[in-house]
């Protein structure tokens, strides 16, 4: 499975930009704020995590559970900042079985000191054949733009209520 798979954007009041950037490259953003049943996260270098990730997916109109374990390296890599566009996070995983290839990018304008513009693009993915076999092509698309969606709500419940200087 080939193209640009999810584009998601959100507004978030109480976000500073910057803190977010910070917060992003610690696991206690990860950990806080991932949709996931569990997640594990440990930084084996300033830009690469390890994550280990325990959730169940619904199958069959969401009456059948599937239990999902999963592990990789999620790569970041800062290409800094756009005039006008804001930083720009390039990404990548590797190291997971069930994932061959997943390829994308996190923007971040501020739009005032404490309010930004976050988006997920994922342009690239592509599942092993187990896995692929496991949940089907078009399932395995919506549980990932569910969990990104997810991800960016998190966040934002996330702002109106704490400061993201706890997450760092």
């Amino acid at each position: 499975m080939t193209a640009k798979v999810i584009s998601k954007v959100l507004e978030i009041d109480n976000c500073n930009d910057k803190l977010f950037l910070e917060a992003l490259y610690k696991p206690k953003l990860w950990e806080e704020l991932s949709p996931v049943t569990k997640i594990q996260v440990t930084f084996k270098s300033p830009n690469v995590f390890t994550s280990k990730i325990i959730d169940e997916v619904g199958g069959v109109g969401n009456l059948l559970k599937i239990p999902i374990e999963m592990e990789g390296d999620l790569v970041l890599i800062d290409k800094g900042e756009d005039p006008g566009k804001g930083s720009l996070i390039e990404f990548n995983v590797r190291n997971n079985k069930d994932v061959k290839e997943l390829e994308g990018r996190i923007r971040v304008k501020p739009l005032a000191p404490n309010k930004a513009k976050i988006g997920v693009f994922i342009e690239t993915l592509i599942l092993s054949n187990d896995f692929l076999n496991l949940l089907g092509k078009g399932a395995a698309e919506m549980i990932l733009r569910t969990k990104v969606t997810s991800l960016l709500r998190n966040l934002e419940k996330y702002c109106r209520e704490y400061d993201l200087s706890q997450l760092i």
